[in-house]
């Protein structure tokens, strides 16, 4: 089993960071161009793979979890299938079955012509973002920091100080390497990407010092987002060339909105509900009362006689639709609240009241009905 951070003389969980800087040093000790031990070759074959991994982040997340069986788990996400990581080989799958070799895929598709190496656009980049209610509702800008990896400045992406670049020495600039296996059926070729030159062909005269060679960086990078009216938990806002970047291109930005719960509002769709107590009084008589919208106070007729629970429409108060100007409604539940404690002045007109009624009348009747006569 294959312990990739001891190849790079870390410890299990290092950071982006530790791994680029780890990786620096490494690459420029065991380059075969320039190092002089007898098993530079090979050491550096294990630290280019053992970088390769480690530092994608959702391929060290793999590895992290399920060790050498990450390449299992390579194309899922959170968001579910993702173009990174489903770049599969079909010369490595057939390589499981030939013991390691395979036969020229190439061959089959135009004769002895190079196949193109597969681009490297860089993955997408997922940042979770929380906001208001009123934030959600109205429409908002908000600046949202994150790190994502991007292209070196000082080399241009190249991985080359000052961007001079010379034949790569192991695939003489094909961009591939062949490999041959005699079996008992004959030999067999096989072709896979050169890990050295990562398929262009040619390699850094003297590495990048700022990137260690790799084209690219990990920096903080800052931009302003508009957000929408009507926005809602679990929609996303996509910001192209955002991600992490590639040697040949970035990936995209991905910004899952979260909205936070209100004191007195409670959203289904575009439409808004809350609750508002009356008294007594103002149910039994009527009232126009004040109630609370999302652009500011509104009057509510409450006709005489309405009981607790009962639910008012106020048309187009509710939150714009995202993809019209259209808006949703407003729904008022009013309670009507009993008084608890009552002065003596309260209490008189409560049992003048209670003279007028007919509700314990009616309550007894229904009683007689039910029971018959004692």
């Amino acid at each position: 089993m294959s312990d990739y951070y001891s190849t790079l003389g870390l410890k299990k969980g290092a950071s982006i960071d530790e791994i680029k800087k780890a990786y620096k040093q490494l690459a420029k000790k065991y380059h075969p161009d320039v190092s002089t031990d007898p098993n530079a070759e090979k050491k550096f074959k294990e630290i280019v793979e053992a970088y390769q991994i480690l530092s994608d982040p959702e391929k060290k997340e793999n590895y992290d979890n399920y060790g050498d069986s990450y390449k299992n788990f390579e194309g899922f996400n959170q968001q579910g299938f993702g173009h990174a990581g489903m770049d599969f080989d079909f010369e490595d799958i057939f390589s499981q079955f030939t013991g390691g070799g395979g036969f020229d895929f190439s061959d089959i598709f135009g004769g002895s012509q190079r196949r193109s190496s597969r681009k490297d656009l860089g993955i997408n980049l997922k940042y979770n973002l929380s906001i208001t209610f009123e934030e959600a509702a109205n429409g908002t800008e908000k600046e949202i920091s994150f790190e994502r990896i991007s292209r070196c400045k000082s080399c241009e992406g190249t991985g080359a100080k000052n961007k001079k670049m010379k034949t790569c020495s192991t695939c003489n600039g094909k961009g591939r390497i062949i490999k041959q296996q005699r079996t008992p059926f004959g030999i067999f070729q096989s072709q896979s990407t050169c890990p050295y030159c990562k398929g262009s062909g040619q390699v850094a005269e003297e590495v990048c010092e700022d990137c260690g060679g790799d084209g690219l960086i990990t920096k903080k990078e800052k931009i302003n987002l508009k957000i929408p009216a009507g926005i809602n938990t679990g929609n996303h806002l996509r910001v192209e060339g955002k991600g992490h970047a590639g040697r040949d291109g970035s990936g995209d930005l991905y910004v899952v909105i979260f909205v936070e719960n209100h004191e007195i509002f409670k959203r289904d769709d575009y439409d808004i509900y809350t609750e508002i107590p009356i008294s007594f009084t103002e149910s039994a008589l009527g009232a126009k009362i004040e109630v609370p919208t999302l652009s500011g106070k509104a009057d509510l007729k409450v006709p005489a006689g309405t009981q607790t629970g009962t639910i008012f429409r106020l048309k187009s108060k509710g939150i714009k639709n995202l993809n019209s100007n259209n808006f949703g409604d407003e729904y008022v539940k009013v309670i009507v609240e009993t008084p608890k404690k009552l002065s003596k002045k309260q209490k008189e007109l409560f049992n003048s009241l209670a003279k007028e009624e007919e509700s314990a009348k009616k309550r007894k009747g229904l009683f007689e009905k039910i029971f018959g006569s004692f």
